[in-house]
């Protein structure tokens, strides 16, 4: 019979992964020591649940699209005739071919193409650890997320109780701007999107006092970041939790969500407009948005690579556009995805978005689906005007909420029989329900 420190080492080792991720995970260029680092214990105690729980089966849609995901990356990095892959805008590849020869891989960079295959295929582990686990140490992951979000406020409290904001350095391979993060837009992403899950976790462990403290804390954090919208935010996600989880129409429900999409597209477009306004007026997302196009348009239908978006983009900036500072990222997921990978790219983010409607809809009856289902939600929006899902601080945690929506231990508890035992009570045999061990 297993112990019960024994039967909790999965629940340990996911959760100090976790909180690992979102102490180290806030830097967003590549080639961190820190996310190295990250990645090679994700994969250490992902593999190890797994292989602990090998007979235990997750859901064959969230398996066949991580695995059609992977596949994207890795036919990238496949030799193909360059005249079939993209135009001559003059974009130079990584690696030119040898005299005489055609073929290059369709990624620009075969390199970075590699980097963001591990990157997103020890994700795919994690996530696939989180299924593994029994429903109740799934769940148990909560505190461990809740403690890297005070951690990360903390911490924040503590840069901004300096005047001008402190920036941390020489601590972490990035800069500290706003708690462990380096981007402030990062850091409000995980405060507002913690926000339904203190609900969750705090009312059924009957701790409302703390559920209070914990809301105004995040709140003027997010205040003393100066992010207006991640207020705006912030206060709308307290507000929806708290219609969605004590909502027990499944049409009311629905309801709430539209009306929480409407709510966070306006707020990111307040987001976007405040972020606009503190730089050259036409120099920002809208610009970015424009140029990713013409290089989308350009490059169909296989995209420039995986992790080649620093690569691809200079060629088609506009010459007025060009300043000291560089952009990094289109600050738009789903185009820069697309400039990225083509068409198969886009394949798979529709693919996304109608598996998560799909689990939407089937779990809304449940507290911890519905705070999951909030937070995706936001994240995903939020990724129309930024790019949070490539900082793994914000990463790791939203893969786990994609576990907790299509974990199936509710369901196998709804639909299976309880287990009973025959007794003999006064000569007559009755059936006795036995406690899970």
């Amino acid at each position: 019979m297993k112990t019960a420190a024994g039967s909790n080492v999965d629940k340990y080792f996911l959760g100090i992964t976790l909180l690992v991720a979102m102490v180290f995970g806030g830097g967003t260029t590549t080639g961190l020591s820190t996310d190295a680092g990250i990645q090679l214990l994700t994969i250490f105690t992902s593999t190890f649940v797994c292989l602990r729980h090998m007979d235990r089966a997750i859901d064959r849609r969230v398996f066949w699209f991580m695995a059609a995901a992977s596949m994207a990356i890795l036919v990238q990095l496949l030799p193909i005739a360059s005249s079939l892959t993209r135009s001559t805008q003059g974009i130079l590849p990584e690696t030119m071919p040898l005299p005489g020869l055609d073929p290059l891989t369709i990624s620009l960079g075969v390199s970075r193409s590699v980097e963001v295959a591990v990157w997103f295929m020890t994700l795919c582990l994690f996530l696939t650890a989180v299924l593994k686990l029994r429903f109740e140490q799934a769940y148990g992951l909560i505190p461990y997320f809740l403690a890297g979000v005070v951690l990360n406020m903390t911490a924040g409290l503590i840069q901004y109780s300096y005047t001008g904001h402190a920036t941390v350095t020489d601590i972490f391979s990035y800069d500290l701007k706003a708690g462990f993060f380096i981007n402030v837009n990062h850091f409000s992403d995980l405060v507002f999107i913690s926000i339904p899950f203190a609900f969750v976790y705090f009312i059924e462990t009957n701790r409302l006092i703390v559920l209070t403290a914990y809301i105004i804390s995040a709140l003027l954090i997010l205040l003393a970041a100066g992010s207006t919208a991640g207020v705006l935010i912030g206060f709308a996600m307290t507000i929806l939790s708290v219609v969605i989880l004590f909502q027990r129409s499944q049409i009311g429900i629905l309801s709430i969500l539209g009306g929480s999409i409407i709510l966070g597209i306006y707020s990111v477009g307040v987001w976007a407009r405040l972020q606009v306004e503190q730089v050259n007026l036409g120099y920002g997302r809208l610009e970015f948005a424009y140029t990713t196009l013409d290089g989308i348009r350009d490059n169909l239908p296989f995209g420039i690579g995986y992790g080649n978006f620093l690569t691809g983009y200079p060629a088609y900036e506009k010459p007025e556009m060009i300043f000291q500072t560089y952009v990094n990222h289109a600050h738009n997921d789903y185009l820069e995805l697309v400039f990225e990978g083509g068409l198969i790219a886009a394949l798979l983010i529709v693919a996304f978005i109608g598996l998560f409607a799909w689990r939407v809809g089937q779990t809304l009856r449940w507290p911890l689906h519905k705070a999951a289902t909030l937070a995706i939600l936001f994240v995903l929006v939020h990724s129309l005007v930024d790019y949070p899902l490539r900082t793994l601080g914000v990463a790791v945690p939203f893969v786990l909420f994609i576990g907790f929506l299509f974990h199936r231990g509710p369901e196998i508890a709804e639909t299976a029989p309880a287990a009973t035992a025959q007794v003999d009570l006064n000569g007559d045999m009755i059936l006795v329900p036995l406690e899970a061990p």
